[in-house]
């Protein structure tokens, strides 16, 4: 009994629950996949594990958890956000299938960015969080390395063990990538060694993969942490930047006019480019609550739909088959709805005008602290490609981030 009371005091309850939240995080990026153990645990197993480190902040935190007044709107949007997502999935052209995406994009995401919110909101937890990534990013450097070499390098299944695709596998590393950073930043020499390290191969692994997304996203990332390194010229740097942003478009448009449709590469560029057109069709039919996550019923727009581009004959027949708008943005909008997707970009964008906020405010903030901007914007860039919250390990590691933010505040308070 004595030990129950002891591990049932708010402080040991809050740490088991930080703990428990690392190891839903290990389970969803390590081993959700269903090429290691995902497969094999039933779906209520599954559940559990997701749920469990905001029941467990129930314990820790009561009724606080839903009235904490600082986080008041956060906690009003993000239920907002589960309600909609409830209503999307029940007004879906196909609620069946609705239903287990809507429900893994809530669970490995915005309770998990609840969760963080309110667990990982000291220095000391963020240290250890960012240790977690750094141990997460060699496991998946050497686990995608090794099938590499044993598949030869490019046989079925290369650089898709943990999310089962090489584009999302970029974004993975990216999104882990403040636990390198950690290390280099750290007094440490072996850490900053093993930073490095990680640093070198995790983007040989991104180089392997060959997607051109992931180093645009990067581009922006360097480019953003350029105008942070030189303050004081950053003004040049903006107007540099500037120059760039205007004459990349109309490179952009110049290369599209030429693009060939007979030619294989060129096919998927122009298939991009023709999903926005579709995609306006689309929510132009239910354009506040949308048609369901991952219905699956792309399909049924087709026959009404006229091509923007004539030459792209095999359109309908790749949309039938992909039932992907390769957007996250578009896929917010279209099959989420657009309440819900305002819902969800305004609870983003306010943590993130909050956090900056704090950051300039507070004289003891690091350059790691400000890195984690880095690390949303690289998502976000990279997520215009593909539907980047649909992969659990993705939307998990997003959401804990965002969370991270959004408990920047309590640093100096909160119990570690």
């Amino acid at each position: 009994m004595k030990n129950l009371s002891h591990i049932c005091q708010p402080p040991r309850l809050n740490q088991l629950a930080f703990y428990s939240l690392l190891g839903s995080g290990a389970f969803i990026i390590l081993l959700w996949s269903p090429n290691i153990l995902g497969r094999y645990l039933s779906f209520w197993t599954q559940i559990i594990i997701y749920i469990f480190p905001w029941l467990m902040l129930w314990l820790a935190y009561s009724w606080q958890v839903i009235t904490e007044k600082e986080h008041r709107l956060e906690i009003i949007l993000m239920v907002s956000i589960i309600i909609l997502g409830v209503v999307n999935t029940s007004l879906s052209g196909s609620g069946s299938r609705s239903i287990e995406n809507m429900r893994t994009f809530l669970l490995t995401g915005i309770i998990a960015l609840w969760a963080s919110l309110f667990l990982i909101n000291n220095p000391r937890r963020r240290q250890m969080f960012d240790w977690f990534c750094a141990g997460a990013l060699g496991v998946i450097i050497l686990g995608e390395m090794i099938f590499s070499v044993t598949a030869g390098h490019h046989g079925a299944g290369v650089f898709e063990v943990f999310v089962l695709h090489p584009i999302p596998l970029g974004t993975l590393i990216i999104l882990l990538s403040s636990g390198p950073a950690r290390l280099i930043v750290s007094k440490n020499s072996s850490a900053k060694l093993l930073g490095w390290l990680l640093v070198l191969l995790g983007g040989s692994l991104i180089f392997l993969t060959h997607k051109r997304g992931t180093w645009i996203a990067l581009a922006a990332m360097l480019a953003l942490c350029l105008l942070y390194l030189v303050r004081r010229r950053k003004y040049l740097v903006i107007s540099i930047l500037l120059v760039i942003g205007l004459i990349l478009p109309l490179e952009a448009h110049r290369r599209f006019a030429r693009l060939n449709p007979n030619i294989g590469r060129n096919v998927t560029i122009l298939h991009r480019l023709e999903l926005y057109n579709f995609a306006l069709h689309i929510w132009k039919t239910h354009p506040f609550i949308g048609i369901g996550l991952r219905s699956f019923t792309h399909a049924q727009y087709l026959p009404d739909y006229h091509l923007h581009n004539q030459e792209l004959h095999e359109f309908p027949q790749a949309v039938a088959k992909l039932q992907t708008l390769d957007n996250m943005l578009l896929t917010g909008l279209v099959e989420m709805g657009t309440v819900m997707t305002l819902f969800y970009l305004g609870l983003v964008i306010l943590i993130l005008a909050k956090y900056c906020r704090r950051l300039r405010s507070w004289p003891e903030s690091s350059p790691l602290d400000w890195y984690r901007v880095l690390i949303v914007l690289g998502f976000a860039i990279h997520s215009l490609t593909y539907d980047s919250l649909l992969f659990p390990p993705i939307n998990w590691l997003f959401h804990v981030q965002v969370g991270i933010m959004a408990g920047y505040f309590a640093s100096d308070t909160a119990p570690g």
